[in-house]
């Protein structure tokens, strides 16, 4: 069933044919600059200050992490249009089509763990300011969320372009508010650098735009397949780096400022200080935003979820399986943003921050494979191929690559439920992506080097001779 001709998209883990592709580099730049831009970002902007920096070494930390995470993350934008396939199947390639399970698995548990997050913040907004309960709020926004998600991409890429301009204004007049009503000069006067506290500001930047990575692809697939992948990579990078850093900007210096409130509370008091309700009404465009977030988490975790299950049984995209997919999934979600108390809620949140590590070496295993190493020629076909086709069902050297920067990561983690020897020693700062990037890409090369590719790409151009008249494509190349 073609999606131009359903409410209810059908698309899921398959491929995208041109006939069903549109949309525009700008449209792109809004929809990320909108993935970012939820309050719960100025979170990470207060890990700096809580390490005790001052306000401009903050800010540099904020700047250079923000763009180092985003430079990894954009670069899988350009692989939507040219392979037409949502982000998470790709890794059949390195992984084979059974043993990408953990990489898949994990972006299928992070985005909609974390929509439990998203729907608890847009609900707490609503009770600021309504008063009352939050079992009401959560189960309305819930619901919406998955109605938006289930009708699909286009209605949430349509719902974030129009937010977007809604937001941008909410920002500009949370920013005057900052200028006139915080102390700058101050904050700009506290010169404190520790090593720590900048490379813990710097690690949580950059994590931030890396967890975005597993899903990149689910929306820029959808562009036509002529569109300049330079073109697209940009789009990625300037809509996820312009909302990231203004928003942590505005939770560092909300943070120096209130420090004896939460972050979310401080930049409601802040625009309530200016006038004009901007703190509540920066809380309804909060309400809406979350709720756009949690649809774009439920989306991505399908996808990401019957990728996986799809590998152990042959399965085909409908508008059924979709719906079930993500109303089973939004239940869920419901049901543990209810019952479940604050404290088991914070354990659950660095729980998936743990899982979110081992989605760092699998990025790098995947972009190595597609600039470096198969420099994007890929027999879509076979990636589709439950068995995985010419790439298998078990890919080793990937899963070696993979498994080796993993592990060397551990004593780099620092979290509240473990902190590794590496990360102690930093004071607590947590910088194993930089390791897990570096040790999985050259270790993926170098195993890579034995695989006689030549041969593989004419397997390739031969199964593309005899599938010429396909809507699915049997291969791609850059």
């Amino acid at each position: 069933m073609s999606t131009e001709h359903s409410v209810v998209e059908s698309r899921s883990f398959d491929f995208v044919p041109e006939s069903e592709r549109s949309g525009t580099i700008s449209n792109q730049v809004r929809f990320w600059f909108m993935v970012n831009a939820t309050l719960i970002t100025a979170f990470t902007g207060a890990v700096g200050p809580l390490f005790g920096l001052g306000m401009p070494a903050t800010v540099v930390a904020i700047v250079v992490g923000t763009l180092f995470g985003t430079l990894f993350q954009a670069f899988h934008g350009a692989q939507g249009p040219h392979m037409g396939l949502p982000q998470m199947i790709q890794s059949r390639v390195q992984f084979g089509s059974r043993g990408a399970i953990v990489p898949i698995g994990v972006a299928t548990i992070v985005p909609i763990g974390f929509s439990i997050f998203y729907i608890q913040t847009g609900a707490a907004a609503f009770t600021g300011l309504a008063g009352g309960g939050m079992a009401v709020p959560e189960i309305l926004i819930g619901i919406l969320a998955v109605v938006l998600a289930v009708v699909g991409y286009r209605l949430i890429v349509r719902s974030e372009g129009a937010i977007a301009y809604v937001m941008v204004l909410n920002l500009v007049l949370l920013t005057i508010a900052a200028v006139v009503v915080l102390p700058f000069g101050t904050l700009f006067s506290n010169g404190a650098v520790t090593a720590t506290g900048f490379l813990a500001q710097f690690g949580a930047a950059a994590g931030y735009q890396l967890a975005i990575a597993p899903i990149v692809s689910d929306y820029t697939r959808y562009l036509p397949s002529k569109t300049r992948s330079a073109a697209v990579s940009a789009s990625v990078f300037i809509g996820t780096v312009a909302s990231a850093v203004w928003i942590e900007f505005l939770g560092a210096a909300v943070t120096l400022s209130y420090p004896d409130v939460d972050v979310i509370a401080g930049i409601r008091q802040l625009g309530n200080h200016l006038g004009f309700q901007l703190g509540n009404l920066t809380m309804v465009v909060a309400i809406v935003v979350c709720l756009v977030t949690a649809a774009i988490s439920f989306y991505s975790g399908s996808v990401s979820f019957l990728s996986a299950l799809e590998a152990f049984r042959p399965l085909t995209s409908t508008p059924r399986l979709r719906t079930t997919t993500i109303a089973i999934a939004g239940a869920g979600v419901i049901v543990a943003g209810l019952v479940l108390p604050n404290d088991i809620l914070t354990n659950f949140s660095v729980f998936l921050t743990l899982l979110g590590y081992l989605l760092i070496p699998w990025t790098a295993v995947n972009l190595t494979d597609y600039y470096l190493v198969r420099r994007g020629v890929y027999s879509i076909s076979d990636i589709l191929q439950s068995d995985g086709g010419i790439y298998g069902r078990w890919g080793r050297r990937g899963l070696i690559a993979y498994g080796l920067g993993f592990v060397l990561m551990i004593p780099f983690f620092s979290t509240a439920l473990y902190t590794g020897p590496i990360a102690h020693a930093l004071g607590g700062a947590d910088i194993s992506f930089v390791v897990g990037l570096a040790v999985s890409s050259v270790a993926y090369t170098l195993l890579m080097r034995s695989v006689d590719l030549q041969a593989e790409r004419e397997v390739v151009e031969r199964s593309a001779l005899h599938t010429q008249h396909s809507q699915t494509p049997a291969m791609v190349s850059a």
